[in-house]
C-alpha cells in the first residue's frame, strides 16, 4: 500500500467530460469532448448532463486501466461542483460530476472535496507553467472560455481561490464571438482551432481592427456584427478569420494593461479554451509576465481541481 495517496479529480464542464488522477509519481489524464450537431452552437444543459452520466463511467475505466486504485491507502476525490467560487454560482452540468465523485468517495471510503470549474482552471494553469509561486500572492487571471471572459483578481486562500471580477466582457464571451463566427464560415463546433488555424495562416492585407474598450471592460457583439456582415457579402473567410482574433488578442491586451496599472498586480495568467489560441499567445509574446499554460491545460480538465484537492489534503 501507498501512503502518498492518490489524488483523484471529476469535472463535468458544457462541452467536456474530464477524470484525472495524481498518484504521486505521475499524472493520468482523461477526457471526453461532448457531441454537438453538425451546424449547431452548443448544447442544452440537459443534453450536456445525459452525455457526461454516459461518459464519466467511460473515462473512470480508463483511468483505472492506469492506476491501481487498490495499492492506495488514502483516497482523495475532488469534483467541480459549480462554475465560480461565489455563493449562487451553478449549473446542471456540475450536477452529474458531483453525484459521481459523492458515490466514488462513499462506496471506498475516500476523502470528498468540492471546488469550482473556475479554481481548476487556475491550478491547472499553475500546475503548467510550474508557477507555484503564484500560491502566495496576488495575481491576476484572465478566464477565456466559450462561456466566460472574466479577468479575475484573483487571492490564494486555504479553500482555492478568491476570485473578484475587475474586468472581461459586457455583452458576448470571445469564445463565443469565435464559435459563432466559425459557424458562420461553415466550422465545425467548436470552431476555436480551426478559427486559430485560418487566422496564424492568414498572410494577406490587413484590415484595420476595431476595438470597443473601455477600463478593463470589453464589448465584441458590435464586431461580431460586423464581421456576420462582411462574410454575408462575400468577404475573405480567412482575413475574417484574422480580425477575430485579432480583434480578442488586441482587446484583451488593453484590458490587463489597465488592470496591471489600476491593481499594481504584475503577473497575469491565462487560462480556459481561448488561451489555447497560437495566435493569441503570438500577441502576448512581448508582454512580460503573462503565463499560458500548455494548451491541454488550457482547455477544459480535470487536472486543475485534481491538484486543488492534493493542495487541501497537505495543507
Amino acid at each position: 500500500m501507498s501512503e502518498a495517496g492518490l489524488f483523484i479529480g471529476i469535472d463535468t464542464s458544457c462541452y467536456t467530460t474530464s477524470v484525472a488522477a495524481d498518484t504521486g509519481e505521475s499524472i493520468v489524464h482523461i477526457k471526453k469532448p461532448l457531441r454537438v450537431k453538425e451546424g449547431e452552437c452548443g448544447l442544452r444543459q440537459s443534453e450536456a448532463v445525459f452525455q457526461h452520466v454516459k461518459n464519466l463511467p467511460l473515462c473512470m475505466d480508463e483511468l483505472k486501466e492506469q492506476v491501481d486504485f487498490k495499492k492506495f491507502d488514502n483516497i482523495t476525490v475532488t469534483v467541480s461542483s459549480k462554475p465560480r467560487n461565489v455563493d449562487g454560482s451553478y449549473m446542471p452540468v456540475f450536477t452529474a460530476g458531483q453525484a459521481f465523485a459523492k458515490v466514488i468517495a462513499d462506496v471506498t471510503g475516500a476523502a470528498y472535496v468540492e471546488t469550482s470549474h473556475q479554481e481548476g482552471h487556475i491550478m491547472a494553469a499553475i500546475h503548467s507553467c510550474h508557477k507555484y509561486s503564484l500560491l502566495s500572492e496576488e495575481f491576476l487571471t484572465y478566464h477565456i472560455s466559450g462561456g466566460t471572459t472574466e479577468l479575475l483578481l484573483v487571492k490564494p486562500c486555504r479553500a482555492g481561490f478568491e476570485c473578484e471580477i475587475v474586468g472581461g466582457t459586457l455583452d458576448l464571451p470571445a469564445g463565443q464571438f469565435i464559435d459563432r463566427i466559425g459557424v458562420k464560415l461553415g466550422m465545425d463546433f467548436p470552431c476555436g482551432k480551426y478559427l486559430d488555424y485560418s487566422a496564424c495562416e492568414y498572410n494577406g492585407e490587413k484590415s484595420r481592427i476595431k476595438t470597443c474598450v473601455k477600463d478593463e471592460y470589453i464589448n465584441f457583439s458590435g464586431e461580431e456584427t460586423r464581421y456576420e456582415r462582411f462574410i454575408e457579402d462575400g468577404g475573405n473567410p480567412e482575413l475574417a478569420a484574422y480580425c477575430v482574433m485579432k480583434c480578442i488578442a488586441q482587446s484583451v491586451k488593453q484590458s490587463v494593461i489597465s488592470a496591471r496599472n489600476k491593481y499594481g498586480v504584475n503577473n497575469v495568467l491565462m487560462v480556459g479554451g481561448v488561451s489555447s489560441s497560437k495566435f493569441l499567445r503570438s500577441e502576448f509574446s512581448d508582454m512580460p509576465n503573462v503565463f499560458f499554460a500548455e494548451a491541454e491545460f488550457s482547455t477544459d480538465n480535470a487536472v486543475g481541481v485534481c491538484q486543488i484537492g492534493k493542495l487541501k489534503y497537505q495543507k
